[in-house]
């Protein structure tokens, strides 16, 4: 007896103590709670609400077989698999999680022994499939898997708190060391720049669009191009972020920003502006476009509509690919390279949001002597949406690139503004003059409207500027790529008022069938209808309107 008690009390002490206090002791962790997301105007997006999860206790149950049947009839779960997790040799094994309320009472009226609950959050998006692709969604703990959910997760998330109690030999809880507490911190809340109306309209002409052109996909964005702040972002087929597992990747994919594709004739107007900053042309210069037909070397360029003599307005407002090959000759491949990066073609833009592509611009090295035609017309780069929209925007803005911004504002929990540094432009460099900009290249986008390829966008009450594009997609046709004849990308992009630009608007269309295929046909009127519901939500006065009054 003196040896067992000196061997327990002094040689095993620190075993002994140590089993004692985690017998005596627990430590439990104090849930955090995941901060809100808003748009700008403070419409709720993504809130976390408190649900119950039930578990069980394997060693107090005496009959599994029976409670694992009565179990899985109440929450519609495989009996077998809920008896598997009762037969394990564990003191806590999860049954299932985030269950509803209707579910919760009807097992408490069962009053099964060794069945019990605790409070988890889950995530909810009020708005459905709003959004979606922004906000992204999380797992069952909480984690961001994809969106602003994902990107911004450490300003989201939190940080859990623990405490340590103590219980008796029955596991019942009779004390707590206030000692051991560490408070939880709850999550910051993420103010988008997205505008819900604006999102709306903007779902509601992308959906319309595809349904009526029968498009396999589509994109449309909307930017502030005096800021980069981005006010609508959205893709078709789009999915609900409550529903997360009912959805298919391809669903889930923010094409936006992480989809490349050939630019074709939306790339003209760039081109266009670095030969005219470049002092190589003159908006009035006048180029042979050889009746529909050019031959360069083994290759024929070809327009839809033959012409003879275009000046580099009418080679924009027309969409002249011949024109166009003439000035990519002009420029050489240095320049249209260097002007090419110069507006971050080939680089991500930086928005705040995960999975973005860079896009390609090859290096120069492996331009052939052709690359300078193709390029001039939309051909052997890629970019995407997202890229294109940002570059529109520096010439509707007098010549400035900006980073795009999706976070608007963050703040803690009670609402104090935490960080400062968003919601204010961020400029990249001065891509192009304001004067080739506002007064060359902004009247020939709006003449595009009038007389040229984008006669379905245009509108009475704004005065809008843009330009249509039409590209082929490659395809492979046994160990080569070649262009599809039947398959295209087609796209518009858009910006209003041209006096003083307050959006900038890209619908583009996966492979548009139901009988018309171009960019004017089948995008156009989508990025009319979005700047004519958008300016009109925005209170923009209508400029028929000021042209009666004068």
């Amino acid at each position: 007896m003196l040896y067992q008690l000196i061997r327990i009390q002094i040689l095993d002490y620190k075993k002994y103590s140590s089993l004692a206090f985690s017998q005596q002791f627990k430590k439990l962790d104090i849930p955090t709670r995941r901060g809100l997301i808003f748009d700008r105007n403070g419409v709720k997006l993504a809130e976390s609400i408190q649900t119950n999860s039930v578990f069980a206790d394997p060693f107090l149950i005496k009959d599994k077989k029976r409670t694992s049947q009565v179990i899985s009839n109440v929450l519609q779960l495989d009996s077998a698999r809920v008896l598997n997790l009762l037969n394990k040799k564990k003191r806590f094994v999860w049954i299932r999680r985030r269950i509803t309320d209707k579910q919760a009472d009807a097992i408490r009226e069962l009053n099964l022994k060794g069945i019990g609950f605790r409070h988890e959050n889950k995530r909810v998006y009020p708005y459905g499939k709003l959004c979606s692709h922004v906000l992204g969604f999380t797992d069952v703990d909480e984690n961001g898997l994809e969106g602003v959910e994902n990107s911004l997760n450490h300003i989201l998330s939190g940080n859990k708190g623990y405490k340590v109690i103590e219980t008796d030999g029955r596991q019942r809880q009779f004390s707590t060391l206030d000692e051991e507490t560490v408070s939880a911190r709850y999550g910051n809340s993420v103010f988008l720049t997205i505008d819900c109306e604006i999102q709306s309209i903007v779902e509601d002409e992308l959906e319309d669009a595809c349904l009526k052109w029968r498009a396999n996909s589509a994109t449309a964005i909307v930017i502030d191009p005096s800021t980069g702040e981005v006010l609508a972002m959205a893709n078709y087929p789009a999915f609900d972020p409550n529903f997360v597992q009912n959805s298919k990747p391809h669903e889930r994919r923010n094409r936006v920003i992480t989809d490349c594709f050939e630019p074709g004739s939306l790339i003209k107007p760039i081109i266009v502006c670095g030969a005219l900053d470049g002092g190589l042309v003159k908006e009035n210069e006048m180029f042979f476009c050889h009746n529909g037909n050019y031959r360069v070397r083994k290759r024929v360029i070809r327009d839809v509509h033959p012409y003879n003599y275009l000046t580099v307005s009418e080679i924009v407002i027309n969409s002249s690919n011949i024109g166009m090959a003439q000035l990519g000759m002009l420029m050489e491949r240095k320049r249209l390279y260097n002007h090419l990066k110069n507006f971050s073609f080939g680089e991500k833009t930086g928005i705040q949001l995960p999975g973005e592509a860079r896009g390609i611009v090859r290096p120069l090295r492996l331009w052939s002597t052709d690359s300078a035609i193709s390029v001039a017309f939309g051909y052997e780069t890629a970019v995407t949406p997202m890229q294109l929209s940002t570059a529109f925007c520096s010439i509707a803005n007098g010549g400035m690139l900006l980073k795009p911004q999706i976070i608007h504002a963050i703040t803690d929990y009670s609402g104090k503004r935490v960080k400062k540094k968003f919601g204010t432009a961020e400029r990249i460099r001065r891509v192009i003059t304001p004067k080739v900009s506002r007064e060359i290249m902004t009247p020939i986008l709006e003449n595009v409207i009038k007389e040229g390829t984008g006669k379905r966008a245009g509108l009475l009450a704004y005065r809008i500027a843009g330009k249509t594009g039409t590209a082929k997609k490659l395809r492979r046709v046994g160990g080569r790529m070649e262009y599809s004849n039947n398959k295209y990308v087609s796209s518009f992009v858009g910006y209003a008022p041209v006096n003083d630009p307050r959006i900038c608007v890209l619908v583009s269309l996966n492979e548009p069938k139901n009988g018309a295929y171009y960019g004017g046909t089948v995008a156009a009127p989508a990025v009319r209808n979005i700047i004519e519901r958008a300016l009109h939500y925005m209170r923009v006065e209508s400029q028929h309107v000021q042209v009666a009054q004068k």
